[in-house]
């Protein structure tokens, strides 16, 4: 959808910025539901890995007990040690995962060296998976006196939709420039690079 198209259906400068800011609002709903959808697809995937991994683990424990290379009081202590760490590999991807996300939202830079370095200055002992695994405790408090104490760390540039401008281009030549393009390129900058998990390297 371009402004022109608007302007050619006869609607004033105010009806087109309600019609394109509506439009974006739109297209981030749904960028923010497909965002979701890969981070569940994700998780999914890791879950899959780490049953995989505990029931191969299981299995050759219980072999073990079986041609008794172990005793039953070892097997039964090797089993509760393989749930533990099963666990604990789930909660690091989660924790790794909502700590990139709050990162993202603090704005701090992406690039691998930046993170890493915002990493090793965060007091890991301060910050919580929460109970329900869809956050973490005490970590905005950290990214937020950071801003203050080293904003180089921080992307300072400001993005998202301007109303539409009768004057001037908007920058693909024709003096006109889609609402589409704008949130596209947006998602393009923030899919840029992968996910790592730096936090518990």
């Amino acid at each position: 959808m371009k402004t022109e198209d608007l302007k050619a259906q006869g609607l004033t400068e105010e009806q087109i910025n309600f019609v394109m800011g509506e439009n974006g609002k739109d297209l981030k709903a749904l960028q923010e539901e497909n965002a979701t959808l890969k981070t569940e697809k994700t998780q999914l995937e890791n879950d899959k890995k780490v049953l995989e991994k505990e029931k191969g683990e299981k299995e050759k424990a219980l072999k073990d007990l079986q041609n008794g290379s172990i005793t039953k009081e070892e097997h039964d202590r090797l089993v509760k040690e393989i749930e533990q760490n099963s666990k604990k590999a789930q909660d690091e991807y989660i924790f790794n995962d909502l700590l990139e996300k709050a990162l993202d939202s603090a704005k701090v830079k992406k690039d691998e060296k930046t993170r890493k370095a915002f990493i090793s200055l965060l007091d890991k002992e301060k910050i919580k998976l929460s109970d329900d695994k869809k956050s973490l405790i005490g970590i905005k408090e950290q990214t937020d006196a950071y801003k203050k104490e080293i904003p180089h760390f921080y992307d300072t540039k400001v993005s998202g939709y301007s109303p539409a401008e009768p004057d001037g281009d908007k920058g693909d030549g024709d003096g006109e420039v889609s609402m589409a393009a704008n949130f596209a390129k947006e998602a393009n900058k923030s899919e840029a690079g992968e996910t790592k998990s730096l936090f518990f390297n």
